[in-house]
């Protein structure tokens, strides 16, 4: 056995001899590197082939950016530059543009936005100190922005900021200058056992102008305790004060109301009463009956003239002379009058009896109640 691996080991001596040394420089690759050639003559084919690519590279850009006017000409033609101190450097404006590259009708980007800044208004703050719970204190905001007037789109909300400040209300008014002003009102809604240091609220307020927008910073204010801890109950300093007492109420204006108002009823009822003289006044100057009940007031009821001052107002009435034949014309004429057709019928058998018949006096003919009967008639269908 020892002499068959001498022999073996002489036979594969001239083989190890005749092979090409290893690679020192070879690592193995990590994961995911390419596998590096270990072999010499593979390694510098692709040495001088990624130079030969990087020379490739450069020369297309150089082609691509030598016409660029910021480049300046290519470096064949470029002059050799100065030595300039690398510790030395020469502040360059922003924006700034050579003449050379101006002149060839180079246009600089514009510049870029600038975003606004938060714009402070003038505002006016109520007092800082002497507040206590239930008062109210009004903050003022004017509506310009660098003397320019802007607009709100909508006004701040009542609302309440922690357990101190309550938003009653907003509103806009207009000074005498012509000035508009955001007036808002807080209140103190807390009540202090000693002297706290509260603020109003900032706020961040939105206009219709784009990108422009007021800020109102917080305004501190004192607020103090109404009463001490503990009170000693001497003099007016009580634990529980007395109820105020009912306002009275002012009842002076209220008589001069009333007085007034009673002036006004008594003028109105004594006009009414004047105009109701005048009509009556008015009927018996133009109405036949209140004509004749007028002039029946100053005649004797069983003379010829009452008859005839009744005869006559039944003539005007009818618009021509009545007798007792032609009494359905009179009717005709003024149907109201049917309701005393039984009594205008009398009055005219009466008359005739009286005046062709030889009887001086007629019974059971009143002339004037049938004159105030017909006058009732003649009124309630007045026009």
């Amino acid at each position: 056995m020892r002499r068959a691996a001498v022999i073996a080991l002489l036979l594969a001596l001239p083989l190890t001899q005749a092979q090409e040394p290893p690679n020192r420089d070879y690592k193995p690759p990590f994961k995911g590197e390419a596998v590096f050639d270990p072999r010499p003559a593979k390694r510098a084919e692709r040495e001088a082939e990624a130079a030969r690519l990087l020379a490739e590279e450069d020369a297309r850009v150089q082609n691509l950016t030598v016409d660029n006017p910021l480049n300046g000409p290519p470096p064949s033609q470029q002059e050799p530059a100065p030595a300039v101190d690398s510790t030395a450097a020469m502040p360059v404006a922003e924006g700034y543009v050579p003449d050379a590259v101006a002149a060839q009708g180079y246009v600089a980007p514009p510049p870029p936005p600038v975003i606004a800044a938060p714009i402070r208004t003038p505002v006016q703050n109520p007092r800082a100190y002497g507040y206590l719970v239930g008062d109210t204190l009004v903050q003022r905001v004017q509506l310009t922005v660098d003397g320019k007037p802007v607009d709100l789109p909508e006004l701040p909300r009542k609302d309440r900021f922690g357990v101190w400040i309550a938003r009653r209300s907003s509103a806009i008014e207009r000074a005498a200058d012509g000035t508009r002003w955001l007036v808002m009102e807080y209140q103190i809604v807390n009540a202090s056992k000693d002297v706290d240091v509260i603020s109003l609220p900032k706020l961040k307020l939105l206009t219709t102008t784009r990108d422009v927008f007021i800020e109102v910073a917080d305004w501190p204010i004192t607020v103090g305790a109404i009463t001490a801890s503990q009170v000693r109950n001497q003099g007016g300093l009580l634990q529980l004060q007395a109820d105020r007492p009912a306002p009275t109420i002012a009842v002076a204006p209220i008589r001069h109301q009333l007085k007034l108002a009673l002036i006004g009823l008594a003028a109105t009822l004594a006009l009414w009463a004047g105009w109701w003289r005048f009509r009556e006044w008015q009927a018996s100057e133009k109405l036949p009956f209140g004509r004749a009940r007028r002039e029946l007031k100053h005649l004797d009821a069983d003379s010829e003239a009452a008859w005839r001052c009744l005869h006559q107002a039944f003539d005007a009435t009818a618009g021509r002379v009545i007798q007792p034949a032609s009494l359905a014309l009179l009717f005709r004429a003024k149907p109201e009058f049917e309701a005393a057709r039984g009594a205008i019928e009398g009055f005219y058998a009466a008359s005739a009896a009286r005046f062709f018949g030889g009887q001086p006096a007629a019974h059971g003919v009143s002339l004037a109640a049938l004159c105030t009967e017909l006058r009732a008639i003649e009124k309630a269908h007045e026009r």
